[in-house]
């Protein structure tokens, strides 16, 4: 099996559901962060956890929305209803910078 495979697997196919998703830049991220949140960071080469971990955190930031102690919205869909466009797109190009930064460093 070729090193770090599952990891290729998940970062293409998020990068996939960005590029070919339905809806605007925050409803593919949804669908790409389904996809990034089966990998843990361990799993991913050293050097590029910090980008993951840092991307993780944005797309999940404002936490889940409660109404009644009840999870209304889970974080990641709270987190995109709150940001602007142009936010998700800095985020969808991080995701891109990292599934590059793995092509570069371990091929496709």
């Amino acid at each position: 099996m070729r090193r770090y495979s599952r990891v290729r697997e998940k970062l293409g196919a998020a990068v996939y559901r960005l590029a070919v998703g339905e809806g605007d830049v925050r409803a593919r991220l949804v669908s790409a962060h389904w996809v990034l949140n089966h990998l843990r960071a361990d799993e991913l080469p050293p050097e590029l956890r910090e980008q993951w971990e840092s991307i993780m955190r944005r797309l999940t930031r404002h936490g889940p929305e409660l109404y009644s102690g009840e999870v209304f919205r889970d974080a990641v869909k709270h987190t995109m209803s709150r940001i602007k466009n142009s936010t998700g797109r800095v985020i969808a190009t991080d995701i891109y910078a990292l599934y590059s930064s793995f092509v570069h460093a371990y091929g496709l």
